[in-house]
C-alpha cells in the first residue's frame, strides 16, 4: 500500500488521537494518563502519527539552574568582615584564605562590586565594609539555586549573578527537554473516519468459529507495509576492536604468529635490552609511567643481562665502544607500563634462539602525554620482526609495502632516520587512496649488533612499529583522536559497516 493512499488508524493511535480529541495541547505525561497505554506505546505512537501529520509536536527546552555548593571568595571575605565589624588588616585577612590567588579574586570582585574599601593604615591596608547589600543578593541567590531553580523564573536583579557564576564554574546549567502534542485537522478528520469504520486485527480460533456459525464477514486492518520501521542496533564490535582484527588476519596471511605480553614491563626489556642508555630522555618521569616502588628483583648481571650491561658500558663482544658509562642493575629493575611493544619482539628475539622467526603483536603501549586532538596516554601499536639469514633493508620495504597494500594503501615512502635500538632505521610513510593523503605511520629498521648479539642472536633482525589509531581516524574520517573512545552510542551505531566481521 503507498504512502498517498488512505491506511486505517491502528487502535494504539486511535487511543492517542482520542486522548487529544478535547484540542487542547498536552504534554507526554498527560497524554500517557489520558490514554491508558504505555509510555513506549505511547511515544511509538506519536512517531507514527507525526509522519501523517496527524499530530502536531513542539519541543520544549527548559534550562535548570543549581548551586555546585562551592562557596565564592568574595562572600568568604564578606563574612570575615561582617563577623568582625571593624576594619580588618589585609595581612590578616589574607592568612585566613587558602592561597594567595584565592584571596586575590576576594578583594578583587568585592572591591569592583563596591561592597569593600581599602584604605591605608599604620599597619598597613586595612579593607572595611561598604556595601553589604550586595554580598545579601548574592547570598539570596545561591539560596534559592541550593535546590535547583528554573533560569527563565529568575528575576532580572538576579540574571546577571547568575551569568558570572556560571562562568566561574560556581553554577550548572542543565537542559531538559520536554514536548506538548496536538491534534491536527487531519487527525480530526481520521478519528472521525476511524470511529465509521470497524477492523479486525487478527484473527483467533473464537472469531473464526463465530464466523462460521454466523456466517458473517468482517475486515481485517491492513497493514502500511510502506510506513518506517523501528530502528534496530545489532550488537557491534568497537572500530578499533574491528580494526586490530583486520590488522591481525593481515599478519597471519603473511605466515605470521602472533605474541602478546603484560602491559607492565621492567625496565630492562622496556629499555636496556634496546640498547637505550639509562640517562635517555624517554626513559624520564614526563615520558614514561613508572610503577611506584615496583622492581623485578629476579633481575641479575649474568648471562644475557651481563652481556647487555657490557654492551651498554663499552660495547661488550658486539665491536661497539657502546655508551661509556657504568651500567646500573638496580635501574634496569625499574617497572614501567610498557611504552612501545618493542619489548615484546625484542624479548621474542631472544626467545628465538637464533632461529627464522616472524611474528607480530598488536597491544596498548602508555605515554605520559598531553591528552590533545591527536595524542592520547594510552594507544594500540602494532610491531613485528623477521629473523632470518641474508635479510637485509630491501626485504624490510617489500614487507611493509605488502603489509600496508594489503590495510588499502597503495604507495609506501621510507626515509633514513635514527633509533637508538636499530641501526640503519627509516621512517615509513604511506599513502592511503581512501583520502588522498600521505601519512607518518612509525619506524623501522635493522636491529643492531648491541641489540642481538647479547640475546644471543645472530643472524639479522628486521622490525618495524607503528600506531593503529592515526590511521583509523583517517579511515573514519576523524579529526580528534578522543572521540574514537568517547562511546558515543549514536555514533557506534550508525556508523558505517566495513565488513560481516563487525556484526557480533
Amino acid at each position: 500500500m503507498s504512502r498517498t493512499e488512505k491506511t486505517p488508524l491502528h487502535p494504539m493511535e486511535k487511543k492517542v488521537l482520542m486522548g487529544l480529541s478535547g484540542g487542547d495541547e498536552l504534554d507526554f505525561d498527560s497524554l500517557v494518563a489520558r490514554s491508558g497505554l504505555l509510555p513506549d506505546q505511547v511515544r511509538r505512537s506519536i512517531s507514527w502519527l507525526s509522519s501523517k501529520a496527524l499530530v502536531k509536536v513542539r519541543e520544549i527546552s527548559t534550562f535548570m539552574l543549581g548551586a555546585t555548593g562551592v562557596v565564592p571568595p568574595e562572600l568568604l571575605l564578606m563574612a570575615k568582615l561582617e563577623e568582625s565589624r571593624a576594619p580588618l588588616p589585609m595581612a590578616k585577612l589574607k592568612s585566613q584564605f587558602g592561597s594567595n590567588q584565592e584571596f586575590s579574586a576576594a578583594v578583587g570582585r568585592a572591591s569592583s562590586a563596591g561592597w569593600i574599601t581599602i584604605r591605608a593604615d599604620q599597619g598597613g591596608p586595612a579593607v572595611s565594609l561598604r556595601d553589604p547589600e550586595g554580598a545579601k543578593r548574592l547570598r539570596d541567590l545561591l539560596s534559592k539555586l541550593a535546590g535547583g531553580l528554573e533560569e527563565s523564573s529568575l528575576g532580572a536583579e538576579f540574571r546577571s549573578l547568575s551569568a558570572d557564576l556560571l562562568k566561574r564554574g560556581l553554577l550548572v546549567r542543565k537542559e531538559s527537554k520536554s514536548m506538548k502534542i496536538a491534534i491536527t485537522g487531519a487527525g480530526a478528520g481520521a478519528l472521525a473516519s476511524a470511529e465509521e469504520e470497524r477492523y479486525v486485527e487478527k484473527l483467533t480460533p473464537e472469531l473464526l468459529a463465530s464466523l462460521r456459525s454466523s456466517g458473517a464477514t468482517v475486515r481485517l486492518r491492513p497493514i502500511d507495509v510502506s510506513a518506517p520501521a523501528a530502528s534496530f542496533f545489532p550488537g557491534r564490535r568497537h572500530p578499533v576492536k574491528e580494526f586490530i582484527n583486520e590488522v591481525r588476519d593481515v599478519y597471519l596471511s603473511m605466515g605470521f604468529s602472533e605474541i602478546a605480553g603484560n602491559s607492565i614491563q621492567s625496565s630492562f626489556w622496556n629499555f636496556d635490552a634496546l640498547f637505550t642508555p639509562q640517562d635517555h630522555p624517554a626513559r624520564e618521569l614526563q615520558d614514561t609511567f613508572y610503577i611506584k616502588g615496583g622492581r623485578d628483583e629476579s633481575l641479575r648481571r649474568r648471562d644475557y643481562v651481563a652481556r647487555v650491561a657490557a654492551a651498554h658500558e663499552d660495547g661488550g663482544e658486539t665491536g661497539s665502544k657502546g655508551w661509556r658509562y657504568s651500567w646500573d642493575v638496580s635501574e634496569a629493575r625499574r617497572l614501567v607500563l610498557r611504552t612501545h611493544n618493542t619489548a615484546l619482539t625484542v624479548r621474542a628475539t631472544m626467545e628465538s634462539g637464533d632461529s627464522e622467526t616472524r611474528v607480530f603483536t598488536v597491544g596498548r603501549v602508555y605515554r605520559n602525554e598531553n591528552l590533545d586532538y591527536k595524542h592520547l596516554a594510552e594507544l594500540h601499536q602494532m610491531e613485528g620482526i623477521v629473523i632470518g639469514d641474508g635479510l637485509n633493508l630491501r626485504h624490510l620495504m617489500g614487507i611493509l609495502t605488502k603489509f600496508y597494500g594489503k590495510l588499502g594503501m597503495s604507495g609506501v615512502k621510507l626515509w633514513p632516520s635514527y633509533f637508538p635500538y636499530t641501526e640503519p632505521s627509516m621512517q615509513v610513510m604511506v599513502y592511503y587512496d581512501k583520502v588522498g593523503k600521505w601519512l607518518e605511520m612509525g619506524g623501522s629498521g635493522i636491529f643492531r649488533p648491541e641489540v642481538t648479539l647479547p640475546l644471543g642472536v645472530k643472524k639479522p633482525v628486521i622490525a618495524w612499529g607503528c600506531g593503529l589509531e592515526r590511521l583509523l581516524m583517517l579511515r573514519l574520517g576523524i579529526q580528534d583522536i578522543r572521540e574514537l573512545y568517547n562511546n558515543d552510542l549514536d555514533w557506534l551505531r550508525r556508523r558505517e559497516i566495513a565488513s560481516s566481521e563487525d556484526i557480533l
